[in-house]
C-alpha cells in the first residue's frame, strides 16, 4: 500500500498544480472576451473595473491580477497578469493576457503563461493589435 501511495502521490500534485492553474487560464479567456464586447460596444478598452460592470464579477483563489497599463481610447489593446498567491508561487505557474484590435478592426487576444512555476517574467506584446508572448509561451 506505501509503495502505491509513493508512486502515486507526485502525479496528484501535479493534477492539483494544474487544477488551480485552470483558473488564470478562464479568468484570462473571460477578460479578453468581456474586453472585445465593451470595445465593441463602447469604442475602447476597458479597465478591471469598468468590466466588473460590465461582464460577471471574477474571483481569483490562487491568483493576484493586475493591470498592465491604462486602456485609453485610442489605444490598440489591454494587458494583465496573474501572479500566483504566495503560499502557491513555487507550485503554480503565473499567466498574463492581453486583448487587441488591429489597423484592419479584427479583434485579437492572447494567453501566455511562464514555463515553469520558479518564473515570474511572462507579459504580453502589443504591436498593433498584434499580440504576442515575451518570455512565455502562448496558449488557447
Amino acid at each position: 500500500m506505501g509503495v502505491l501511495a509513493a508512486i502515486s502521490l507526485p502525479n496528484l500534485f501535479g493534477q492539483v498544480a494544474k487544477g488551480r492553474q485552470a483558473e488564470a487560464r478562464a479568468a484570462l479567456g473571460l477578460i479578453n472576451r468581456a474586453q472585445q464586447g465593451y470595445r465593441y460596444e463602447k469604442g475602447t478598452f476597458a479597465t478591471l473595473s469598468e468590466l466588473s460592470l460590465e461582464a460577471a464579477t471574477i474571483s481569483l483563489t490562487f491568483y493576484n491580477i493586475s493591470e498592465v497599463g491604462t486602456p485609453t481610447p485610442n489605444a490598440f489593446g489591454a494587458a494583465y497578469e496573474l501572479d500566483a498567491l504566495t503560499p502557491f508561487a513555487d507550485d503554480i505557474k503565473n499567466y498574463a493576457g492581453a486583448s487587441g484590435q488591429t489597423a484592419a478592426g479584427a479583434y485579437t487576444g492572447i494567453v501566455c503563461e511562464d514555463e515553469t512555476p520558479l518564473e515570474d517574467n511572462v507579459s504580453t506584446s502589443n504591436s498593433a493589435g498584434v499580440l504576442s508572448c515575451v518570455n512565455g509561451i502562448e496558449i488557447n
